[in-house]
């Protein structure tokens, strides 16, 4: 059996192992290009893009400069104020209250 493999051709074996490459190629690239967004969340998503791991992470680079671009003309987030705590509530004058709310407020206790 070891002789027939022996005789098949250099480049049946050589397309034997690149359609196995290409078959599994496909979900690794896909896994790897996560890993790269995880890794990097300053980056446009759209643009991280390649057939290979080389091609991958060289789309790291330019992403990085669009995202900066667009936070830079849209500027960055406002981070939002939470007032301090400690506050005591507002009291709730019963009297105002629907008879719905009341029974919603009733059923809650």
């Amino acid at each position: 059996m070891n002789e027939e493999i022996d005789d098949l051709p250099a480049a049946t074996q050589d397309q034997g192992n690149a359609g196995l490459q290409e078959a599994s190629r496909g979900p690794d690239l896909a896994a790897i290009r996560e890993l790269v967004l995880r890794a990097h969340p300053d980056v446009v998503p759209e643009l991280i893009t390649g057939d290979t791991v080389e091609a991958l992470l060289d789309s790291v680079e330019p992403a990085r400069a669009a995202y900066e671009r667009l936070v830079t003309s849209l500027g960055r987030p406002a981070t939002p104020t939470v007032p301090a705590g400690g506050q005591r509530p507002v009291p709730v004058d019963p009297e105002r209250l629907s008879p719905s709310e009341k029974i919603r407020r009733g059923l809650v206790r």
